[in-house]
């Protein structure tokens, strides 16, 4: 008798079970057994056709007599274990002992029930469901082993082309900072004639007219623009190619910013802003690039000057908090928006201040800060509200003692 058995009202079936049994009143009871269970049952009355709905089926479980006629239990049992290895076989038997079915458990079979005459209900539910339950595992279990596989395989196939589209990236990073390196080595030295030029013409023995004098000193200012744009981006694409070096040494902080403060203290004399330093005793040595900090200083103490109006003040003080050293540049100035303080860092980004300030700068400068501050290990932050003056702070590692 070949035939699927599923019962109504059942919930949804918990497996697929192969009965090849030759024995009419063994396919009922076991029918009657398992029916309710939830379980797909098929039935075979003979080896060969047991073959052919397994080979179709590839059920969870195969309930094997052992007494066949044609094909032997035993043999059925061989093949199904060779080509659906990962089906469940429990060999069902009225005329062998124990011993013959632990032969069987040897040969490959996953379990066995001796028929007592008729079958032990509460045995056969137990033994099948087990079976049943243990096929699904190994099926989802393969399942989830061969995706996994194949995510592994995606995974390294995608690892490597990643792994070439960086190496091409770092070949362009390599071509653009040559390229502006050659551009930006090429344009400093007419930049730098035209400057002499316009110095000769301005100080020469020519009687120049006041608007000419005017006219020549716009321009210088013009040609200062230009070269300090050309050092930026020189800066930055040396920055991006990893060319760009500190060397740190111990730095006394007080003495840069007295260094710093000397240096742009005529040009804030001019706009008739104060600029003065809050001293701070027992500051540690810090870790720092001279060179690069004075830098970092003075594009910060620019750009106060720039935003600052006449009689307003520019203080620069440095103190210990967690750990580090962090240094302050403060003004009076027209202050930035808070929802600016992190795009004033973005590279190009220029503050939205109307017809307040005109900024010639390249947007380039705050972009450097971060960077060389990110290259110290520190971090750097502005403080502003619009109107009320702006503070940029930065931190500095203490240089071991």
């Amino acid at each position: 008798m070949d035939s699927v058995f599923t019962t109504r009202n059942s919930p949804a079936p918990r497996g697929t079970v192969l009965v090849i049994d030759d024995t009419p009143l063994n396919q009922e009871i076991l029918t009657e057994i398992l029916g309710n269970e939830g379980y797909v049952l098929k039935f075979a009355a003979d080896g060969e056709s047991g073959l052919v709905h397994a080979r179709q089926l590839k059920p969870d479980l195969v309930l094997l007599d052992l007494v066949l006629p044609g094909i032997m239990g035993t043999d059925v049992l061989a093949i199904l274990k060779r080509e659906l290895p990962e089906t469940m076989v429990i060999l069902t038997t009225a005329y062998g002992s124990e011993e013959t079915a632990i032969k069987a458990l040897r040969a490959g079979v996953n379990d066995y029930i001796i028929n007592k005459r008729p079958f032990d209900a509460d045995e056969v539910r137990e033994v099948v469901k087990r079976a049943v339950t243990e096929a699904i595992l190994r099926r989802e279990n393969q399942r989830l082993q061969r995706e996994v596989e194949m995510k592994n395989e995606q995974l390294a196939q995608n690892y490597a082309e990643l792994q070439a589209a960086y190496e091409r990236l770092k070949e362009l990073d390599k071509a653009k900072a040559s390229f502006f390196s050659m551009v930006s080595h090429d344009l400093r030295h007419p930049i730098a004639v035209a400057k002499g030029y316009l110095e000769l013409i301005r100080t020469g023995k020519e009687n120049l007219s006041e608007d000419t004098i005017g006219y020549v000193q716009v321009a210088e200012q013009e040609m200062r623009y230009i070269a300090e744009m050309v050092d930026d981006v020189l800066d930055l694409s040396r920055m991006d190619a990893g060319y760009y070096h500190i060397d740190q040494q111990p730095l006394q902080v007080t003495m840069l910013l007295n260094q710093v403060r000397a240096a742009f203290r005529a040009q804030a004399a001019q706009r008739h802003i104060a600029l003065e330093i809050e001293q701070s005793k027992d500051l540690p040595l810090v870790s720092a690039d001279a060179l690069r900090l004075h830098q970092v200083l003075s594009n910060l103490i620019e750009n106060a000057l720039k935003f600052t109006p006449e009689r307003g003040r520019i203080t620069l003080s440095a103190q210990q908090s967690n750990g580090d050293v962090e240094v302050i540049v403060r003004d009076t100035g027209v202050g930035i928006d808070p929802g600016e303080h992190e795009k004033i860092f973005d590279r190009f980004y220029r503050i939205k201040r109307g017809e307040q300030v005109e900024d010639k700068g390249s947007g380039l400068g705050l972009a450097i800060c971060r960077e060389i501050i990110r290259l110290h290990g520190g971090k750097i932050w502005a403080e502003s509200n619009l109107g009320k003056g702006a503070a940029f702070h930065l931190t500095l590692k203490v240089a071991d003692s």
